[in-house]
């Protein structure tokens, strides 16, 4: 007969056994990763009589830092999350406002391979999505950076608005996202509310936003279009940009093709604005075409992109105004986590276009824009 002492040694076994047993079963059905991406630059740059030679942050990659997780509620059902925020590794700050937060991304949802996925939070715009699918290589970071990319920088983020009155990202926004698995075709649905906005401030509809996206893959080919359209804000009476006062209207379509031994893409963007008060509305629209060849240990990216601008394009050139930009760069992979990247890049204004380069001084107008970037990304 087994004593006390050993009937309690057996009953905290037994337990120690169910308890680790649990614990290993809750691991194996949930998920956190934590990633991110810490790049530096150099950047030497001109536009008309003025240079800028400076050290920046995100020249190759943009650097962050993120939280990303998962858990299986059987039936194929996910719970999802995903919290991403901004770095700048030159100052050892976080995010466009200086302070660590997860302005890039903040969602929570749900997921099923059957029925595709609900996702409630701050995310990108169906549009931004296609727009950076088919941008070309380095499409939203340094001097290389998409045309496209440094025009909205330029002509949409208000100071005062942080940057969340743009077509990049969407605050409050529940959006739908086909599965996966559906013959190839993908696409997203999204809307904001706009319910950021202080009741009698006069800005009810700011900010509220609708979109969507198609797209279809299949082996080499990729295509798709996004279009989204944003409110403006009718009590903001003197904004430090138009974005602030205009509603906005985005469109952006393109595809790509993987040959094997290089990968083309190409695209169109229509960007709108129109005041909700008084003013004269503005378009920028033009296409880009870019090129990615493997090269030794790394690969070559060559990119070009026009835009012409009419109406109205307060604050980056006058109706008429014509834009076109030649990059070339160079990505030397040291391992899978770190490169080295190395690029030019030359934008040409005329008839009152003042476009500049990211990184760079600010575009001077009927004035051309150059510059050189030198520097180390390293992805974890």
């Amino acid at each position: 007969m087994k004593t006390q002492k050993a009937r309690s040694r057996t009953l905290a076994l037994v337990m120690g056994t169910f308890v680790a047993s649990t614990s290993s079963l809750a691991l194996a059905q949930s998920s956190v990763t934590v990633f991110g991406v810490v790049d530096v630059g150099i950047t030497s740059a001109k536009s008309g009589s003025n240079r800028l030679n400076a050290l920046n942050s995100s020249q190759g990659k943009t650097s962050l830092i993120g939280f990303r997780g998962k858990e299986d509620l059987g039936g194929g059902n996910q719970a999802e999350f995903w919290l991403e925020g901004g770095l700048n590794p030159d100052a050892g700050t976080g995010g466009s406002s200086g302070s660590l937060a997860f302005e890039r991304r903040s969602t929570i949802g749900l997921s099923n391979k059957t029925w595709g996925e609900i996702r409630l939070g701050r995310d990108y715009t169906p549009s931004y999505n296609i727009f950076t699918a088919f941008g070309g290589p380095d499409t939203t970071t340094g001097v290389q950076a998409n045309l496209f990319q440094t025009i909205r920088q330029t002509a949409y983020n208000a100071a005062s608005q942080s940057g969340t009155v743009d077509r990049t990202r969407i605050s409050n926004s529940v959006s739908y996202l086909l599965p996966r698995d559906l013959g190839g075709f993908y696409g997203q649905l999204s809307a904001s509310f706009g319910d950021e906005n202080t009741s009698g401030s006069g800005a009810s509809k700011a900010r509220k936003y609708v979109g969507g996206s198609l797209g279809y893959r299949s082996g080499p080919l990729n295509m798709g279009i996004g279009y989204g359209k944003m409110s403006g804000n009718r009590a903001v009476t003197t904004p430090s940009a138009i974005a602030a006062t205009s509603d906005l209207d985005d469109l952006a379509l393109g595809a790509s093709y993987n040959f094997g031994s290089f990968v083309l893409s190409g695209g169109y963007n229509r960007l709108k604005w129109e005041p909700v008060g008084t003013g004269t509305s503005g378009k920028v629209d033009g296409f880009y075409l870019s090129g990615a060849l493997p090269l030794g240990p790394g690969n070559l990216r060559i990119k070009y992109a026009s835009a012409k601008f009419s109406g109205n394009a307060t604050a980056l050139t006058r109706s008429g105004g014509k834009a076109d930009k030649y990059s070339i760069g160079y990505v030397y992979d040291l391992s899978k986590r770190t490169s080295l990247y190395a690029g030019v890049a030359h934008v040409s204004n005329k008839n009152g276009a003042s476009v500049g380069l990211i990184g760079g001084p600010a575009g001077v107008a009927n004035a051309s824009s150059s510059g050189v970037d030198l520097g180390i990304s390293h992805s974890f």
